[in-house]
């Protein structure tokens, strides 16, 4: 039975492994940071919204934003010179028309606002549709880097150099998976996350009807009262591009791969010297070591 098991993690092995060469004409080698040698990704959590003006103080560190912040005030305020979007259902259609609007405008006001250098980031995926191309082209002060997405779940010392060349991640539940993934290999010596709460257990909820909805709260979501996708109010999630509403063991199993996928991420920035912080100390991610975001200001003004 043991030898049985043996083969058969063997063979899976070195079946995953040919698939992942066959995708190496999709690998990515992204150059070295700016100089300034410290990343800050900025999560869309709501303690963002707290953190901004002390953020905004930094000058001495790269900005990376992730999802909807470009539809935002704070984002030509921060100039972000790194952008992440992973979620493949920008580039399917959904069923749910509004969905499909809101991501539209994104990339809408990527075009009109950028004025400085910024490398966005997108999955394989996103070759195939050429809409957001065109309109991502007229702005040439955006550099595009496409990344596969392809999920693994631990062994990250096997898999480290397929991640070097972004052939794989791990499981992109959450776009600061993929987000702290480039921040590793831009040779960032040092990553602090901010906004990054990931505190949806508690908004949780089942209806008698046994519906199950969730507050996914942002630091935009009490100005987006006229757009409930965007909103801070309880609603239910989704499967990718359908009106298929998740079960709770679904919603939980999304959760443990996020939260899986940062102490992946963990072991992989300690092999390539990277040190990660979450500058929220109530966050729920326990992968990474917290500090104050004081501790970074009070150093700026020394």
């Amino acid at each position: 039975m043991a030898k049985a098991r043996f083969f058969h993690n063997t063979l899976a092995a070195v079946s995953g492994t040919l698939k992942l060469l066959l995708k190496f004409k999709n690998s990515v080698i992204l150059p070295f940071d700016s100089g300034k040698g410290k990343l800050c990704i900025l999560g869309n959590g709501p303690s963002l919204k707290h953190q901004m003006d002390d953020l905004l103080f930094l000058e001495t560190i790269d900005f990376m934003a992730v999802n909807y912040f470009a539809c935002t005030d704070p984002f030509e305020s921060f100039k972000p010179t790194h952008y992440v979007i992973a979620s493949p259902q920008y580039w399917i259609k959904d069923k749910q028309q509004e969905w499909n609007t809101t991501r539209n405008q994104v990339f809408e006001c990527m075009k009109e606002k950028v004025t400085w250098e910024m490398h966005l980031y997108v999955p394989v995926i996103a070759k195939s549709d050429k809409k957001w191309q065109k309109s991502i082209s007229e702005n040439s002060n955006i550099k595009i880097n496409y990344i596969n997405l392809s999920p693994i779940d631990d062994n990250p010392r096997f898999f480290t150099w397929f991640m070097k060349k972004h052939l794989v991640c791990p499981r992109p539940h959450n776009v600061l998976v993929p987000s702290l993934l480039c921040g590793i290999n831009r040779k960032y010596s040092n990553i602090y996350l901010a906004g990054a709460d990931h505190s949806w257990i508690p908004e949780i909820s089942v209806t008698p009807q046994n519906d199950v909805l969730i507050a996914q709260k942002h630091f935009y979501g009490e100005d987006n009262k006229k757009n409930s996708l965007l909103s801070d109010k309880a609603k239910p999630m989704y499967s990718p591009g359908s009106q298929d509403t998740f079960k709770l063991h679904e919603v939980l199993q999304k959760f443990y791969y996020s939260f899986k996928s940062y102490w992946v991420l963990k072991e992989y920035a300690s092999q390539s010297g990277v040190e990660i912080y979450n500058l929220l100390e109530s966050s729920y991610i326990d992968a990474f070591d917290k500090i104050d975001l004081h501790e970074l200001t009070s150093k700026k003004t020394h």
